[in-house]
């Protein structure tokens, strides 16, 4: 398995953004036990390859889709670009979305993905 050249507290806060944005869409809309147990049964992981890190939901513990992609290895992007999904296996890299090492650029970054 790669190695993950970022600090494992930005990938915590990372996920975590992402929960509270989908506490955020749920609102008013359920009860908060029903989102309790919606938040309880979905999870964050991070992949790591030789040049991203793939970031996917889980739903029950297996995949469910991939939410986004983060430069694992400065190249074109610097290290810790956060990249929108093109597919599953591979990042959209037309320019990046943010960075992992700068919460203030996760304003693209919401719960069903980056944008």
């Amino acid at each position: 398995m790669a190695k993950m050249n970022l600090p494992v507290e930005f990938l915590t806060d990372y996920a975590d953004h992402i929960k509270t944005d989908y506490i955020k869409w749920w609102g008013n809309r359920a009860s908060e036990k029903h989102v309790q147990e919606m938040i309880a049964e979905r999870g964050i992981e991070f992949q790591p390859g030789s040049s991203y890190i793939k970031v996917v939901e889980t739903r029950n513990g297996v995949v469910d889709r991939v939410h986004s992609f983060i430069v694992n290895k400065a190249g074109k992007f610097p290290l810790g670009t956060i990249l929108k999904a093109a597919s599953f296996k591979a990042p959209a890299t037309n320019f990046g979305r943010g960075n992992l090492l700068d919460r203030q650029t996760w304003n693209r970054v919401v719960w069903t993905g980056v944008n």
